[in-house]
């Protein structure tokens, strides 16, 4: 059989293969004949019972996450334990017994299905991707009801490809070490789930469509969840291919942890200090596991994509709190809000603003806040605030005096505060932010699609590699400020050595690419790094640099892979552009 290419949404990055072990709803008794009215009372106790045990067992399961450091992950399992707790969902689960007949299964189905199509139905798509963990609640719940437990519904035997149409946040966080890739039907990549998946490393594609319904069980599939595809009935050369990659990144990960206290330096002697981006406590870990310094980039915003007004302190204090705890002693970056763009939580719908222009127009009050409690949870860290999407000196200084009234309110120590670089406006002004900053940072995203011209929302291809924008690049390193580049070029082989080229001082990571990163300074000459972002600055285009660091890419790229075998192939020249 021909293979199949199944087209979903990245939802957790990675590749794996596996058997399909699909997971379905045991509703079959939803078209049985009604309950006789003397067994009515009996299954709607039997009903209460199910969803009882299910918050019973998920109040274990996140009880164990959180003894286990995975708070992030418990906070999220412990929403589905009051879920299963709601009277309003128990009232209408014991309406769907006595009054309609239906079994236990099928009305604790039924309920959460109408609970989630409520919440689905809300204009908003973040708010409505929460309609999965309801429906995730009710399978989980009417399982129990089923068959008296849920234990091994989720335990698939060998390397399995979980597929479902939606999974939440406790099925994912219980998977064992034989679930290596997730597809689901529907779902989201802002859903908990897919969150957790991320933070478990486990690739996942979610809003793959009715073609997962064709499936049969057992069936092999490959699972891109960098690329959002599944591929159905694989070649064999596919099937191959995963493994490679999944074996790879094992031993990327060991020995990431192995080297972990060799220090960023490169042989002739610069010093790259490698941090990590992280949302949660679980990043955090993961990357200090793998010897990141501290955190470069703490993203706030993530946390309240969902709210209808400003948080106060006091939620930020909450969401700050178990992060910086993780990060004592060390670099502790707080990026204030970075709303807008593909970031607009549900309040501020409509608003054309972004990053800190958005948090001076709209709410100083706001951003003060969040500076006091950043102030007073990262008492026992390095902590740096950093300033979104600085457009000119006049926001830096704005934000510096509410800085200065943070400082006096708590009795903190100043942080080192920081201008994020994103626009080719700031750019320019690099010299001018460098004076009323003590540190720069890039984000490469942001710069590369504003320098080029490309929709960074509308998925426009642009690469940071382009002559245009390391232009920009060396004018922020020039400005005589610490330099920090966080977007994700600080871990793309082909620019990495472009940036040690032009004098960047820290790389700040995803958690899975801190060890790789540093593994690369450690392979990369500072002096022929810049050597060739000399000539990358006067090059006529984005060809013609990639021509120019090819070789040093291709290291990089084998230094990864591990393939001691393969030296060859640095001399190919053959570099896949990395999208920034």
């Amino acid at each position: 059989m021909a293979e199949r290419v199944i087209a979903g949404v990245p939802a957790a990055p990675g590749l794996a293969t596996g058997h399909a072990r699909l997971l379905g709803t045991p509703v079959a008794a939803a078209d049985a004949a009604p309950l006789a009215p003397q067994e009515r009372a009996g299954e709607a106790a039997r009903a209460g019972a199910a969803l009882a045990a299910t918050a019973d067992q998920l109040a274990a399961l996140a009880a164990g996450l959180r003894a286990g450091g995975r708070d992030d992950e418990a906070d999220l399992v412990d929403t589905s334990v009051l879920m299963a707790a709601d009277p309003a969902l128990l009232a209408r689960v014991q309406q769907l017994v006595t009054g309609e007949g239906l079994a236990a299964p099928a009305a604790i189905a039924a309920a959460a299905g109408e609970q989630a199509d409520l919440i689905a139905a809300i204009p908003d798509e973040t708010l409505a991707a929460r309609a999965d963990d309801v429906r995730s609640l009710g399978r989980r719940a009417a399982r129990h009801a089923l068959r008296g437990d849920t234990a091994g519904a989720l335990h698939a035997a060998g390397d399995a490809v979980l597929v479902a149409d939606e999974l939440g946040p406790a099925d994912v966080a219980e998977l064992d070490d034989d679930v290596v890739a997730i597809a689901l039907v529907r779902g989201s990549a802002t859903a908990h789930a897919a969150i957790v998946a991320r933070s478990l490393g486990v690739p996942m594609v979610v809003g793959a469509g009715a073609a997962l319904h064709r499936l049969e069980d057992g069936a092999r599939l490959v699972v891109d969840g960098s690329a959002g595809v599944a591929v159905a009935e694989p070649e064999p050369a596919r099937v191959a291919g995963a493994r490679r990659a999944a074996g790879r990144r094992a031993a990327v990960r060991e020995r990431a942890i192995a080297d972990r206290d060799l220090a960023a330096v490169t042989p002739d002697g610069r010093r790259i200090a490698v941090l990590a981006n992280v949302a949660g406590p679980a990043e955090v870990a993961a990357a200090l596991r793998s010897g990141a310094e501290g955190a470069g980039l703490i993203r706030t915003e993530l946390a309240f994509l969902d709210a209808t007004a400003w948080p106060g302190e006091a939620e930020h204090r909450r969401m700050l709190s178990p992060v910086l705890a993780a990060l004592r002693g060390r670099p502790a970056t707080v990026r204030v809000l970075d709303f807008g763009g593909d970031k607009t939580p549900p309040f501020l719908r409509g608003t054309r603003a972004r990053g800190l222009a958005l948090l001076l127009e709209q709410s100083p009050a706001a951003l003060a806040a969040q500076l006091r409690a950043a102030l007073d949870a990262g008492r026992h860290t390095r902590l740096r605030i950093l300033l979104p999407l600085v457009r000119d000196a006049a926001e830096l200084e704005a934000a510096g005096r509410l800085l200065d009234e943070a400082v006096a309110a708590t009795g903190a120590p100043r942080p080192l505060l920081g201008a994020m670089v994103e626009t080719p406006g700031a750019a320019v002004r690099a010299a001018e932010l460098a004076a009323r900053a003590d540190f720069l940072s890039i984000g490469t995203n942001d710069l590369t699609h504003e320098t080029l011209g490309t929709d960074r929302f509308g998925g426009d291809e642009a690469v940071t590699h382009d002559p245009r924008v390391l232009r920009h690049i060396a004018a922020c390193a020039g400005a005589g400020r610490p330099l920090e580049v966080c977007g994700e070029a600080a871990s793309s082989p082909l620019t990495v050595p472009l940036l040690i080229g032009l004098g960047v001082d820290e790389l700040s990571v995803g958690a899975a690419r801190v060890g790789t990163v540093r593994a690369w300074v450690r392979a990369t000459r500072h002096d022929e790094a810049h050597a060739i972002a000399a000539a990358a600055l006067s090059a006529p285009d984005a060809g013609a640099v990639e021509r120019l660091v090819s070789r040093a890419a291709s290291r990089l790229e084998l230094l990864e892979r591990g393939d001691a075998g393969a030296e060859d192939a640095d001399r190919l020249g053959r570099v896949v552009p990395v999208r920034s």
